[in-house]
């Protein structure tokens, strides 16, 4: 039958939510939720088995939401990107890290 063009069957993809991936990976990231919310299985999996790859890896991809740098599965970017919010995040990261500093510091001073 000339003139039929047999098409492959794919699913549409939707770009994940900017504010719902990020509140997830900010409270979940440590179980790989996000990576699993935004199509990436396996290193979701890794990740919750590996506690966000001993917090670096989770702190990165927060970091990377944080600039519009992340993607999801099919390298769409997060939709509705808020730089009012990741800038409210960012904050909220550098204020956590303030305070385990001054909370650390007499450890690491025998003081």
């Amino acid at each position: 039958m000339e003139g039929f063009e047999i098409k492959e069957r794919t699913a549409p993809h939707y770009q994940k939510d900017f504010i719902k991936t990020i509140a997830i990976c900010a409270f979940f990231g440590f179980f790989g939720i996000h990576r699993l919310y935004t199509g990436y299985k396996r290193i979701g999996f890794f990740q919750m088995f590996t506690l966000g790859g001993c917090i670096i890896w989770w702190f990165i991809d927060l970091l990377s939401m944080c600039f519009n740098r992340y993607k999801d599965k099919y390298g769409n970017p997060l939709d509705d990107y808020n730089a009012g919010v990741a800038s409210l995040v960012l904050t909220a990261i550098a204020i956590v890290l303030l305070a385990i500093g001054i909370m650390g510091a007499p450890y690491l001073l025998d003081i």
